[in-house]
């Protein structure tokens, strides 16, 4: 029997009425050795560029070239960064699970903030506990900190706790036994796994958004390089990816 941790992170607000139309969780999944080697990996890359290991990668700075990314301004830099970087995800050693809501239909099924809270989480949790099925393994949920967020999600996990999940015909007992642990941590963990989900997060969405029509995903960008290992890393190819409602 194998452990698996589940990290999540999200990408834009599940308030139907921000301007941002969609909502995304970003969960990846790995091994206790598997965590060990990525960090190992992720902390040399930093030491290369920035010589230090305390800095966190965040997508949407690595995307805009801020922040500490601001050295990737320098055409010759940042060419050589995202090269380590799409090496470095393409070869470690993860599966990604990607929940995304698009806002605008969700309106239009009669879904306030929390039914897209509850449904996106619902799934979240649904996936992993079928990967964990299907192979008799366990598994634990570590959760990027939202303040009332974490609430609905504790919510969410503890209903399966306590009444199983009848698709899998799995009993609250079942499911305890394979869900260890939750728990709620901060980037300022420095966990990488936490750190990878955010990386995915974005360009995950920017895939639906082109698959929908809505974007141009310019072969090439960041986003689209990005987006393919997600797609490679998928813990299932046929329901590791799921667009609601």
């Amino acid at each position: 029997m194998k452990n698996y941790k589940l990290y999540i992170d999200e990408s834009g607000i599940p308030n139907p009425n921000h301007y941002d139309k969609n909502y995304t969780l970003c969960g990846i999944v790995v091994q206790k050795y598997w965590a060990e080697e990525l960090k190992i990996k992720a902390d040399q890359i930093k030491f290369k560029y920035w010589n230090n290991t305390d800095m966190v990668f965040h997508s949407h700075e690595i995307g805009a070239k801020i922040n500490d990314f601001s050295i990737l301004q320098n055409p010759n830099v940042r060419k050589s960064f995202l090269k380590d970087l799409i090496c470095f995800l393409s070869n470690g050693k993860f599966h990604c699970i990607i929940v995304s809501v698009n806002k605008e239909k969700a309106i239009q099924a009669g879904w306030n903030e929390d039914e897209i809270l509850n449904q996106s989480n619902d799934k979240i949790i649904e996936i992993f506990l079928e990967f964990l099925a299907r192979h008799q393994n366990t598994g634990q949920i570590v959760l990027e900190s939202s303040s009332a967020k974490d609430i609905d999600f504790y919510k969410r996990y503890t209903k399966y706790l306590s009444h199983g999940f009848a698709n899998l015909e799995l009993s609250g007992a079942d499911v305890k036994k394979m869900f260890t642990s939750l728990s709620f941590v901060s980037k300022n963990n420095h966990d990488i796994e936490s750190q990878l989900a955010d990386i995915f997060a974005y360009p995950a969405t920017c895939r639906f958004l082109h698959n929908e029509g809505v974007k141009l995903l310019p072969v090439g960008s960041y986003e689209e390089k990005i987006s393919n290992i997600m797609t490679s890393k998928l813990i299932d190819m046929a329901k590791g990816i799921i667009r609601l409602p």
